[in-house]
């Protein structure tokens, strides 16, 4: 797309209004009534932004743009490619592997708000103000109209890393071109009205949106996001979608912090904290592991294995801390080392069970049914495990409406449903895979209404819903399951075509 659109964590407070400037440079060449700026004045003014325009809103962005960038928001961190007047949204930047390996936002902070607002003049406050709107909007301004936009900030999801590297990035695909990544980005609505400019019988003041002069036009409006009138109440529900994000530059080279040394987790236990500074030694490490805490709730097992790893460092006695090794397992394994945490998760299993009264398949089973809850579903050839992992991850996928996630899910768990049956026949492991196939039944209806909300096309839907006939020996499976499908419209009330 070439335009601009699952628990606690620490929180980004923006400034509510833009600043009114860009950067420096000579001032550009004005024209006309409106204040036309010149071709060469307005590449200026998009290279200005691009240097100091970090929190640009996107009120250009009609609705698929929004939930498109609702739904990636909701899984990774979100990277652009952003020159000052374009900005562009890299979707498939992303480890394919681990969803929110490069962070997460978590859930967002509400916060009680204000309506907000701002007018444009001419293009030089255009360029200013709303530089990712010039392209659409100039020739409004041109054309001799004001712009007015009123907004309001309801609450804002900021993500769990601070800074990311280029090093990182060239491990993951699609990532080519990135230059930012959306470190927050504010929630509320907005309205972008217009008015003619000239048109002002004066009473102290040139025009300007409640500027002391009377008018004989009507505002009308250009563009919308959310409702405003449901900022006021108590949920706020039609209150929630971006507004503005905040952007900070990738940085050069490789993230400098690596993970803790192996000899280190390995030295013995003493009396006193390992590093330097006694008890404030011991206190950086509590922070650092709650830290973790919380950026394994908001999805970020990267970040929670980092924060891990700096606690250790600062109190090597966690080595010997049975909870401490085992949320740090269960970190790897978010991170996408799924083999290497569930090696660490058995080894802290074991050693917690000092009267030996665990036999090993009890070991490997409560293991396992960790990596499924906590492992992301590519990172195994298992075809029970898969099901179990991408039935969470559907899941996931659903609350956001995430379309294009649902049916790449749904199909990698209806391609291993036929073989799960296969395998349900005298397996060793029959609970796990009776599992699996129960699961995979039910992702089907999931993934339907994912599709048909996510896409607001009910046929959409159906063509999910319909593939489990093909695992159906009943005949007219298709119509009955078409039938079903259309109960189901009317009862969850979706709205779509």
């Amino acid at each position: 797309m070439s335009r601009l659109y699952a628990s606690p964590f620490a929180f980004l407070a923006l400034a509510a209004i833009l600043s009114a400037a860009c950067g420096g440079g000579p001032p550009p060449t004005m024209q006309g009534r409106g204040g036309m700026m010149s071709a060469t004045a307005a590449a200026q003014k998009c290279e200005e932004a691009a240097k100091g325009h970090d929190r640009p809103f996107v009120v250009e962005w009609d609705a698929t743009d929004l939930a498109s960038f609702e739904a990636k928001a909701a899984r990774d961190t979100v990277f652009v490619k952003y020159e000052g007047c374009k900005l562009d949204v890299l979707y498939q930047c992303s480890d394919p592997v681990t969803p929110g390996v490069f962070g997460a936002y978590g859930t967002p902070q509400f916060t009680s708000g204000t309506v907000q607002g701002f007018e444009v003049k001419n293009e030089g406050e255009l360029y200013a103000k709303l530089p990712l709107g010039a392209a659409n909007l100039s020739g409004r301004v041109q054309a001799g109209e004001e712009l007015q936009l009123k907004y309001f900030v309801s609450g804002v999801a900021t993500t769990t890393r601070d800074a990311l590297y280029q090093g990182e990035l060239a491990k993951a695909s699609g990532c080519k071109g990135a230059t930012h990544f959306v470190w927050a980005y504010n929630l509320g609505a907005f309205e972008l009205l217009t008015a003619e400019n000239n048109s002002v019988e004066a009473a102290g003041g040139a025009g300007g949106f409640g500027a002391g002069g009377k008018r004989t036009h009507e505002q009308k409006s250009v563009g919308a996001g959310g409702k405003m009138s449901a900022c006021e109440s108590q949920d706020q529900r039609g209150c929630r979608v971006p507004i503005r994000l905040a952007l900070r530059a990738i940085s050069e080279g490789d993230n400098p912090i690596g993970e803790a040394p192996a000899a280190k987790a390995s030295t013995p236990a003493s009396d006193e904290p390992a590093a330097a500074g006694g008890a404030s030694a011991a206190g950086d490490a509590k922070q650092h592991w709650d830290d973790a805490k919380k950026k394994f709730e908001q999805g970020d097992g990267a970040g929670c294995l980092a924060a891990m790893n700096r606690a250790l460092s600062f109190d090597l006695r966690l080595s010997d801390n049975h909870t401490f090794k085992t949320e740090r397992a269960i970190c790897v394994m978010a991170a996408g080392k799924c083999d290497e945490g569930k090696k660490d998760f058995r080894a802290a299993l074991a050693s917690a069970d000092i009267k030996r009264e665990q036999q090993d398949w009890q070991l490997d089973r409560d293991t396992r049914k960790m990596a499924n809850r906590v492992c992301p579903s590519g990172g195994t050839t298992n075809d029970a495990d898969f099901v179990l992992r991408a039935d969470r991850e559907l899941q996931a996928a659903a609350k956001v409406n995430d379309a294009a996630g649902c049916v790449k899910l749904i199909d990698g768990i209806h391609a291993r449903y036929d073989k799960l049956t296969q395998q349900l026949k005298g397996a060793p492991d029959f609970d796990v895979i009776g599992q699996a196939q129960a699961r995979a039944g039910n992702d089907y209806d999931i993934a339907a209404v994912c599709v048909a909300k996510g896409t607001k096309k009910c046929g959409e839907g159906l063509k999910q819903l319909q593939k489990q006939c093909s695992h159906s020996p009943m005949q007219g499976c298709k119509d009955v399951v078409a039938k079903s499908w259309a109960n189901t419209i009317e009862r969850m009330k979706i709205d779509c075509r």
